[in-house]
């Protein structure tokens, strides 16, 4: 259903939380409506569009039975409170997380997992989603408490990666990768602390890499059961890299590793 909008007053613009958000720009909503994982309750456009985005939207809507709401860019902006949507915004419901056991069940054969403990930034979240999937990794794993729910604001930094890669939620990080370990995954943390550098840790074998809090690092409990603790030489004034950076440098390194011994994911 394709509707042309007509003002409401005093109904209050739906914010960035997890459960039902706002989510806007070009590139990451087309990427949501293509990749049909993340469910969308309503789609508004503006009517500034071209006419292949609208027939490309209201085919889309049409098929998924989607109220299609086509009206003014300053109405798009007064709804996600931002000028950067480009005329393309979505009401989006609860992100659906994948289930533990179906991605270690549906996993491939010396698989690459990220194990995030407690990222707070979305930012940095949505940044190491997209590193993740773009250096092939496998599926993520983050706490279901004390972590950065999946949000507009995390899938934006993503560059609409949330669609293209399994994300699953745990209620105890440590006892799950104490069952990655069980499984034969080993699980490689990363401390400044450490000896070892990344370069000389054998990844191409089955492994969870630990992604630390921007903050503290990886907890007390979590580098307890780590099989290997390695570290990413640096050079500079700055002591320490972010997480969003550090977990595209150790993926980088897992498949380079792997591609150098034709083991690839």
């Amino acid at each position: 259903m394709v509707e042309r909008y007509r003002r409401q007053k005093g109904k209050p613009a739906l914010l960035g939380n997890h459960q039902k958000c706002w989510l806007w720009g070009r590139h990451v909503v087309t990427e949501t409506l293509r990749a049909a994982r993340w469910p969308v309750l309503e789609l508004h456009l503006s009517d500034r569009l071209s006419e292949d985005d609208l027939a490309f939207a209201t085919e889309w809507s049409q098929t998924r039975e989607v109220t299609l709401t086509v009206e003014s860019f300053d109405r798009l902006t007064d709804l996600c409170h931002s000028r950067e949507h480009q005329g393309f915004l979505a009401k989006m419901a609860e992100f659906p997380y994948d289930r533990t056991e179906d991605v270690l069940s549906a996993a491939k054969p010396q698989p690459l997992f990220g194990l995030l403990d407690g990222l707070q930034d979305p930012h940095n979240f949505g940044a190491v989603i997209r590193s993740a999937h773009v250096l092939g990794v496998d599926a993520l794993f983050v706490p279901t408490h004390g972590q950065v729910e999946v949000t507009a604001q995390v899938a934006r930094s993503s560059a609409g990666a949330v669609n293209h890669i399994p994300i699953a939620q745990a209620e105890d990080i440590v006892a799950l990768a104490e069952q990655l370990r069980s499984r034969g995954i080993r699980v490689i943390g990363t401390s400044q602390r450490a000896s070892q550098p990344i370069s000389d840790c054998d990844l191409t074998r089955a492994a969870a890499i630990v992604i630390g809090n921007e903050g503290t690092g990886i907890g007390d409990e979590l580098l307890a059961v780590c099989d290997e603790l390695v570290t990413i030489p640096q050079f500079g004034a700055v002591e320490s890299l972010n997480a969003a950076v550090s977990a595209g440098i150790l993926f980088y390194e897992a498949q380079r590793q792997r591609s150098a011994v034709g083991n690839r994911q």
